[in-house]
């Protein structure tokens, strides 16, 4: 009986302590809250414009840095802060002069360094011109009554970023211990998963946590991840696991496969990869517009996460489209790895290469170059170039077509087009972004959102409906070039693209993978463009390094400039250079050495070694000033810094370069204002001519110095985009190439033009090593604001024994005392060129903001 007595008292006091574990387990997992009962609307009157309210709760109650970028339609946006506070945390005041349908915004933490939630989000504005709305951190949703908002504990993000490791984000932040591995139910299809510990993934000294890593007792074979992995909590539905840096295994990674639509007479290949995939299927269509699929044709899977299948027949012309199977979805769009699409990007289209070469293309002799210095690079716009050019066929404007027309003799009294580039002098045309992006055919845009990066944009295209009439007309295009000695650099994007998930063909071929996200799923934006490719991950790598290649072989392209290359890996960068350098030994390659705001992986200095070079916007800010401000440089005002200039000048090798050939030197490009719009904001009453001395001296350093000359096309007749220092979607009557000015500032470009033949004929101003420039390169005595320097010629190999530069930034004349001897002026502040004007000797006067280059 005593017995019996005391086990009875024993299972008691097990049950008790059972449902005191649990009690103490849900406490746990308690979500914090704002008190809603003390939530009220502040329900703003009636606006004869717009008044929106926004209110924002953050779990951790840090507001700090945080605010609202709000935008209407078709205008320019504005940050907004959080000037209220409430019940709920904080709220914005919005308001608008308009009276609008809806406002947009995003939540972002001070200038763009993150953001809260990573897309557009609106609300609807009622009748009255008011709209008040709540929105919870990390929280998509938009709420019209704070009464909707489900504040329980969920979890928000599951990836698998090793085969034995799954990292949950929490919606709210729990205690360390909190998560108990017996209350989380982890299954892989209807099997269930043992763990191994659950430990915080955020700083151990936390009070709590929303991130934490479950450690699997043993990992996940590479045939469980295409099944479906979830994730459960106490009462809560289940949530997806999805496979994110696990996927970088080496068994699924397929580095030799040609991927993409290979087309014969016979028959053609479709390859693909995604290693999460269920199965893959091709849908053909009869016509770029059809609705519905002809045919669908299941790929077969092969290793390292490929799919393929071969269709018999000549396919040359069908588009296409894929439906990868994964996460339980069906998700049907173009291929990633296509050569040809449909106008909109939404088709990929079967394309028979071999089929697009124009007469004479395969064998052409390519411009070669010697040394990256060797380079004059001139920027365009192929839309800007020619869209009003009377000497282009009015059906070949803004065209590729448009790229290469030579003026008839009896043309306008001024070259455009392919006869002014070979008139100027310029050895390459640097191409703005040409790859598919996502627009209309008559949306004006610059293209630094692209789509497919193996397709030429279908806008610049005389036959946009025609693929692959689009791609023949892009390599006549860069054929003629070639045959009149232009080498062609395109300006690509890598490291971002035009849309994010749902309308992503690369999240939706594998989501998750193509792009960098946080640690709970969210898009980083380290392009400032909404989204940031991830090249650290080998197969997003392989696409962007096969991509390249791609370039290089089917259109023979000459070189590239990389759109924010600081964001790309350092590894990524040496493997690109290494691997196209295999194809193309003279290659042209340089790039931005910054980001949109994320964090810089390949920065100025990273370069080092690699055949890479950056742009020197050290020497650019000397030099000019400001981007778009007032304040002034060595060549735009009264002082400078002149030690910044004498750096750029022997082309960085005492700050960030190696050698002369990995910096690029330059004072003005398509962003912010043109070199003449800086100088009409700075200084609105200074008399042309003073302007037109101050583009020769800044051009003519640009010109003179060691490194890679990089000139803004148009700045060679004082170019104006009207003051708009972010042109990219300003349309034709701001962007365009205005011919008229050239007449108009004809001798501005006849100095460039005498500066470019001085560069090119003289190797002293070309050289190629650090050892070169420090040996024959010296600076001189001068007076303040005057820098004058000497190049030994002999030791160059150039004809000209001793080259004497000097370069007066200041609004007045400057006189100065010349080494000994007799030097006969190329250039002075009304001419250049290569043949003599005048000899001097003892001593000389420049006229305000004007340089001279004399030689023995």
């Amino acid at each position: 009986m005593k017995l019996r007595l005391w086990l009875t008292s024993v299972l008691f006091l097990l049950a008790v302590l059972s449902v005191q574990a649990s009690t103490l387990a849900a406490s746990k997992l308690k979500s914090s809250a704002p008190d809603m009962t003390k939530v009220r609307a502040i329900a703003p009157k009636s606006s004869k414009g717009t008044t929106f309210i926004l209110h924002y709760y953050r779990p951790d109650g840090n507001y700090a840095g945080w605010n609202v970028w709000s935008w209407a339609e078709g205008q320019e946006g504005r940050a907004v802060n959080f000037t209220g506070k409430d019940a709920f945390g904080v709220y914005a005041t919005i308001k608008y002069s308009d009276r609008l349908s809806k406002a947009n915004f995003i939540i972002r933490y001070k200038e763009w360094e993150r953001k809260d939630v990573d897309r557009d989000r609106s609300t609807t504005i009622n009748n009255n011109g008011v709209a008040e709305s709540w929105v919870v951190s990390e929280d998509v949703n938009v709420y019209n009554n704070p009464d909707d908002i489900d504040f329980s504990l969920r979890v928000n993000a599951a990836f698998l970023d090793k085969l034995d490791t799954i990292l949950v984000t929490l919606s709210q932040p729990v205690q360390r211990r909190a998560l108990n591995p017996a209350d989380i139910n982890l299954t892989v299809g209807s099997e269930k998963l043992n763990i191994k510990k659950v430990a915080p993934a955020e700083p151990s000294n936390a009070q709590a946590h929303k991130s934490f890593a479950i450690k699997l007792a043993s990992p996940l074979s590479i045939e469980q991840i295409k099944e479906s992995i979830t994730i459960t909590l106490p009462g809560e539905n289940p949530t997806t696991v999805y496979v994110r840096d696990a996927i970088d295994d080496p068994s699924l990674i397929a580095s030799n496969a040609q991927l993409g639509a290979i087309a014969t007479d016979s028959a053609t290949t479709f390859r693909t990869w995604s290693p999460v995939a269920s199965s893959v299927d091709l849908l053909l269509f009869d016509s770029e517009d059809a609705k519905s699929p002809s045919k669908t044709i299941a790929l077969t899977q092969a290793d390292s996460g490929l799919w393929e299948t071969t269709v018999e027949g000549d396919l040359d012309g069908t588009f296409y489209q894929y439906t990868f199977t994964s996460y339980g979805k069906n998700r049907t769009v173009a291929d990633i790895h296509c050569f040809a699409a449909s106008h909109d990007s939404s088709k990929s289209m079967v394309v028979n290469l071999n089929r697009t070469n124009p007469k004479g293309f395969e064998d052409h002799k390519l411009p070669e170059s010697k040394s990256p210095t060797d380079e004059v690079i001139y920027e365009i716009h192929v839309r800007d170039f020619s869209i009003r050019d009377d000497n282009v066929p009015e059906q070949n404007r803004g065209k590729f077509a448009g790229l290469a027309i030579i003026n008839p003799e009896t043309g306008e009294q001024v070259k455009t087009s392919l006869s002014h580039l070979k008139d100027l002098g310029v050895t390459a045309v640097h191409l703005m972004p040409i790859q598919d992006y996502t627009a209309t055919l008559t949306e004006y845009n610059w293209g630094y959102w692209t789509a497919l990066f193996n397709v030429p944009e279908a806008q610049y295209s005389s036959t946009p409906h025609d693929p692959a009439g689009t791609i023949k007309e892009l390599k006549q295009a860069i054929q003629t070039l070639h045959e009149n000695g232009i080498r062609v650099i395109l300006d690509v994007v890598y490291n971002h693209t035009s849309s994010s998930y749902e309308y992503s063909p690369f999240d939706q071929a594998v989501p998750y993978y193509f792009f960098r996200t946080t640690p709970d799923g969210n898009l980083c934006n380290d392009s400032g463009c909404g989204n940031a490719f991830a090249d650290e991950r080998l197969m997003a790598r392989k696409y962007m390094i096969d991509s390249l290649k791609y370039w290089v072989t089917e259109y023979k392209i000459d070189g590239f400039r990389f759109d924010l290359l600081g964001m790309h890996y350092p590894e990524t960068v040496k493997k690109l250079a290494v691997d196209l350098r295999k194809i193309r030994p003279d290659l042209t390659i340089y790039g931005e050495p910054w980001t949109g705001g994320g964090p810089t992986h390949f920065g100025k200095g990273a370069q080092r070694n690699t055949t890479v070079a950056v742009f020197n916007d050290n020497v650019r800010n000397a030099v000019r000033g400001d981007l778009d401000g007032t304040s002034t440089g060595f060549a735009t005002g009264h002082g400078g810094d002149i030690e910044a200039v004498k750096r750029g000048i022997v082309g960085a090798i005492d700050e960030f370069a190696s050698a002369p050939t990995e910096a690029v030197s330059y004072v003005s490009a398509h962003d912010n204002r043109t070199f003449w719009d800086k100088l009409e904001h700075t200084y609105p009453d200074m008399d042309n001519n003073t302007k037109r001395s101050i583009l020769k001296l800044a051009h003519g350093i640009v010109l003179t110095s060691q490194g890679i000359a990089f000139l803004h096309g148009g700045s060679d007749f004082a170019r104006t985009k009207f003051g708009n220092h972010n042109s990219y979607n300003a349309g034709d009557d701001i962007n365009k190439f205005d011919w008229r000015r050239k007449s108009e500032y004809i001798d501005v470009h006849n100095y460039f033009k005498g500066l470019i033949a001085l560069r090119k004929a003289h190797p002293a101003f070309r050289m190629t090593s650090a050892a070169d420039v420090k040996q024959n390169l010296k600076f001189i005595d001068a007076p303040n604001g005057v820098i004058a320097y000497t190049l030994n010629g002999r030791r160059t190999g150039d004809e000209w024994n001793q080259i004497l530069v000097v370069l007066n930034g200041e609004p007045s004349a400057q006189s100065i005392n010349l080494p000994s001897g007799h030097w006969n002026v190329a250039v002075d502040d009304q001419r250049a060129g290569t043949t003599d004007l005048r000899q001097v000797n003892g001593h000389i006067t420049l006229p305000p903001y004007s340089l001279i280059v004399a030689y023995k």
